[in-house]
């Protein structure tokens, strides 16, 4: 194991140069680690008088007795490591980050056939994974499972191989992301819902409790239902992210006429660039490049047909 980044005395608090800082995460790129110091299990790492002083409240790095940690991890500064956490493979995990109790990182992917932890694990920084929360290397030597900055991974969730998860992403309680999943930017997945393998979700999209989808979810968006329906758009999350009124009524434009008048994609491409009042926002034109760069395709079910199904 490695430890960056302290105090400038480099004792039990310090292990060597700073971190880089993880910033603007990107699923192909992450800073560059500088020079780190070896670690050994012998050594303490935080001098605090408890626990609860040393995980909440210490700046320090901390990793708790009972954790396991595997000699190719490298933990950035104020990196907090809980009780009966286990994290092996080639896991890099960035400053601030604390793992809760009984987190596991880096066991093999759910493949039959794979044995072992393959490829990397990169988490970002000022991220919360809570208890229980498991997160799988790759499926392959060259293949990587990250997670990005300022992530909120609520207890039972899990990450399987090869997923790539964005900055600001919220994952609730109990979910399940299928091997490969894309989850962008300030997207939340709520309670109970899964998705497919190779599944994508659009940034600043909310998937509602108990939900499971099969396909990808363009951006800005709500879904619910098994498999998932368009509910409208996340106002909530878009205002909250100081997205224009603008902005927001050209989105409603370009949802109305993908979601419920049902248009072909390409006339509303047309119809796009034919009315750049709002077929320029960036927000739009974001929306339909997701729709025609989707690999599994989106659905058009939404929640209005789902009503009228059950009649």
């Amino acid at each position: 194991m490695k430890l960056i980044g302290a105090s400038p005395s480099g004792k039990a608090a310090g292990f060597g140069p700073a971190i880089r800082r993880f910033e603007s995460f990107r699923p192909s790129q992450l800073k560059e680690i500088s020079s780190v110091s070896n670690f050994h299990n012998s050594e303490k790492i935080s001098k605090a008088s408890s626990f609860e002083e040393a995980f909440f409240h210490s700046t320090e790095t901390y990793i708790h007795p009972t954790a396991v940690v595997g000699d190719n991890v490298i933990l950035g500064k104020g990196v907090k490591i809980g009780p009966f956490c286990t994290v092996i493979g080639t896991t890099t995990i960035g400053e601030n980050t604390r793992l809760h109790p009984h987190v596991t990182i880096g066991f093999p992917g759910q493949v039959v056939g794979v044995v072992q932890s393959l490829g990397t694990i990169v988490i970002g920084s000022n991220c919360e994974i809570r208890e229980f929360v498991t997160v799988h290397a790759a499926r392959t030597s060259e293949g990587s499972t990250r997670i990005g900055n300022n992530c909120y991974v609520m207890h039972y969730a899990h990450i399987a191989h090869d997923v790539v998860v964005g900055n600001n992403v919220v994952i609730n309680p109990n979910v399940n992301l299928g091997g490969h999943t894309v989850i962008e930017d300030r997207a939340v997945i709520m309670t109970g819902s899964a998705t497919h393998q190779f599944a994508h979700v659009g940034t600043l999209t909310a998937l509602a409790p108990f939900s499971g989808i099969r396909q990808d979810l363009p951006p800005y968006c709500i879904f619910s239902g098994k498999p998932a329906a368009f509910f409208g758009l996340n106002l909530i999350g878009l205002k909250r992210n100081s997205v224009s009124r603008e902005s927001i009524n050209a989105l409603k434009h370009i949802a109305k006429l993908f979601y419920q008048e049902k248009l072909p994609l390409q006339n509303i491409v047309e119809a796009s660039a034919a009315e750049p009042s709002w077929g320029s926002d960036h927000h739009v034109q974001h929306f339909l490049t997701f729709i025609t760069n989707s690999a599994r395709g989106v659905s058009r079910r939404c929640g209005k047909d789902t009503e009228t199904e059950l009649l």
